[in-house]
């Protein structure tokens, strides 16, 4: 069972990755062929998380998805599903 969970947390992963990969990809060709340039993107980061409550914020929403999935894979084991049978 624990290399099933681990198997499947590391697809999962492995999907967001290549996802995310995707999306920059569609970003920075849609700029292009706009005629935006390939820096455009940079220049939009420097204004994406502006304040230092919104960097913290978008950190402990990005620890709260991870933390748990990290504790799953050492451990081996999800909690029960006693609630669906």
């Amino acid at each position: 069972m624990k290399k099933k969970i681990r198997k499947m947390l590391l697809k999962k992963y492995a999907v967001i990755v290549l996802l995310a990969a995707l999306s920059l990809l569609y970003l920075y060709l849609g700029d292009w062929i706009f005629g935006y340039g390939l820096d455009n993107i940079s220049y939009i980061m420097n204004y994406l998380l502006y304040s230092a409550s919104e960097k913290l914020v978008a950190l402990l929403m990005l620890l709260s998805l991870v933390i748990p999935d990290a504790v799953y894979f050492i451990r081996g084991a999800q909690p029960g599903r006693g609630a669906e049978k």
